[in-house]
């Protein structure tokens, strides 16, 4: 297992993912700002220390959104082997539950757009 994880610099107006890509990978905001968007509306700003782009490790459905720096924007990036490295030994239940969830918040996503 890694003992650290890479770090990825998104320039203002770059994008992180898009809307409709496969997910392999989740990100922590080090530093900058960056929006979500649905087709070209902005539904959210996340700032410094917040974890995006996760919900495609659980479940492997493509991105719901586009992510894309604001200002210059510093990623943590967490592969989706450090995700399932996680996961291994947890109850299949928990790993079920957790499906579930981010099923529900896609669905509720869903009817919002």
């Amino acid at each position: 297992m890694m003992n650290f994880l890479d770090r990825r610099v998104v320039h203002p107006g770059g994008h992180v993912f898009k809307e409709g890509d496969s997910g392999d990978q989740a990100f922590i905001i080090q530093s900058g700002t960056v929006e979500l968007l649905k087709g070209e509306k902005v539904f959210a700003e996340l700032g410094g220390n917040t974890i995006f782009g996760e919900m495609a490790l659980i479940d492997g459905a493509p991105r719901m959104a586009t992510a894309r720096a604001k200002t210059e924007t510093t990623l943590i990036v967490i592969p989706r082997s450090v995700v399932d490295s996680k996961l291994k030994g947890v109850d299949p239940f928990v790993i079920k539950l957790l499906g579930i969830l981010v099923q529900n918040v896609r669905s509720m996503a869903g009817k919002l757009g």
